[in-house]
């Protein structure tokens, strides 16, 4: 692990125990705690175990689990507004999954650009958060950013200009990232990208984007 990743990752605990974190960015954190479980993370768990176990348990009904569970089975089903990619999204970790699915059912699938297509998570009170599949081979237009990016990869790997990016890793961009994330050849790339602000293109693309209304 890079000093780099390992410093994301510790700030990214901290803020999640201290309860600083937006949805998406949790759903960030909790799943990457799955896909490669951190040190930071684990220590912080303790520390927020520990000050839970000081609180006065709320008294519950004897029944109060199986009651729950029934109303969970007594829910009709809910049909998913697009099904492409579903085999996939139901091997990709639990988190994820679940809010891909929930999302799923009230938006489809956007065009990325080539090879590419967004899920944006429908998740309150948060920054725009995406669930990307990127084909084997194929990569993003050359951007930049006004604001914050965390990008982390759920399945096979992702490249740009600063290295590679492997299942877990955490990568972010900023302003002074310009770069064009390129998915490895082999096997799909999955990420969960969390933005403060759309992209910034650059080169012929980032004209047009300039020219189009707001």
């Amino acid at each position: 692990m890079s000093f780099a990743q390992s410093q994301i990752q510790a700030r990214l605990a901290d803020a999640y125990t201290a309860g600083q974190l937006d949805a998406g960015m949790r759903l960030l954190v909790e799943t990457h705690a799955l896909l490669r479980p951190a040190r930071e993370l684990a220590l912080a768990d303790a520390v927020a175990g520990a000050l839970l176990e000081r609180e006065t348990p709320a008294p519950m009904k004897a029944d109060a689990l199986a009651s729950v569970f029934a109303k969970i089975d007594a829910l009709p089903p809910r049909p998913l507004k697009s099904e492409q990619f579903l085999d996939e999204v139901m091997k990709l970790p639990a988190p994820i999954r679940a809010a891909a699915l929930e999302s799923l059912e009230t938006r489809g699938w956007k065009f990325g650009g080539p090879g590419i297509r967004i899920l944006q998570l429908a998740l309150e009170n948060s920054a725009l958060t995406e669930l990307v599949r990127v084909e084997p081979g194929f990569a993003a237009p050359n951007h930049t950013h006004d604001a914050g990016e965390f990008t982390l990869v759920l399945t096979g790997a992702l490249l740009d200009e600063r290295g590679r990016y492997a299942v877990g890793d955490i990568a972010y961009a900023d302003a002074s990232v310009t770069h064009t994330p390129k998915a490895e050849h082999g096997d799909v790339c999955w990420n969960l990208a969390i933005s403060q602000a759309p992209l910034v293109l650059t080169g012929p693309l980032g004209l047009i984007q300039k020219l189009l209304p707001n």
